[in-house]
């Protein structure tokens, strides 16, 4: 199973005063006791740093940062890159559903998410839904 970690599950995820913290982390470890495929981009990442030094400051983007780096490094968790090509389609995206104003970000995380053929967005972010994507929540 390859599933897409979003901004919102990170955030979730790292900060334990979120009210959904408990549950992204059950779930988190479900998927990597599944040996599911954990995936997300780098603008989830862009989006998750500069959160986390808004909620937390200089501390929650160093924790942001280095649990990333720790969980990449350990092959748990592949970062694609948003290239010039997904870049273009998720422009065509963005307008498509520019009536649910939806962000560009996640225009681009629906393109990665039908170009890689992957089974479900592990999000608390509703939008996915407005798109017809499968979401874990």
């Amino acid at each position: 199973m390859k599933i897409f970690l979003d901004t919102s599950a990170f955030m979730a995820l790292i900060l334990k005063d979120e009210s959904y913290h408990q549950k992204m982390a059950d779930q988190y470890k479900a998927y990597k006791k599944s040996r599911a495929q954990l995936i997300t981009s780098d603008y989830i990442l862009d989006e998750l740093y500069t959160r986390c030094v808004y909620r937390a400051g200089s501390f929650g983007a160093k924790l942001a940062i280095d649990l990333i780096q720790d969980i990449v490094s350990h092959n748990e968790l592949t970062v694609l890159g948003v290239d010039s090509h997904i870049f273009k389609k998720a422009q065509e995206i963005f307008l498509k559903f520019s009536d649910n104003k939806i962000s560009f970000t996640d225009a681009t995380s629906y393109v990665l998410y039908k170009d890689f053929a992957l089974d479900e967005i592990f999000t608390l972010d509703s939008d996915f839904k407005k798109m017809r994507i499968s979401t874990s929540f």
